[in-house]
């Protein structure tokens, strides 16, 4: 429930934010985004930075062969707080 109920959370800050988007409707706990104006080393990039800084995990993904963002929740400890500081990194 948690899981679900922090993917809501999320999708709902990307459609406040102009420079992101969602690529579908939220299934389960997981989102996929973009950020407008981004290639594939964009979020190759983002990914590495994180995982260099310990903030979190966050994969690009492919959808109808484009590269986009993709958060897959999990971990019942995860919060909008976090999601954010990995937005606040692009």
């Amino acid at each position: 429930e948690a899981s679900i109920a922090l993917t809501n959370k999320v999708a709902e800050y990307i459609r406040a934010h102009d420079d992101l988007e969602l690529v579908i409707e939220p299934s389960l706990s997981v989102v996929l985004w973009r950020r407008k104006g981004w290639k594939a080393s964009d979020y190759r990039h983002l990914q590495d930075r994180l995982i260099q800084s310990q903030t979190a995990f966050v994969t690009p993904t492919s959808w109808q062969g484009e590269t986009v963002g993709r958060f897959a929740f999990v971990h019942p400890g995860t919060t909008i707080e976090i999601v954010k500081e990995v937005f606040a990194n692009i």
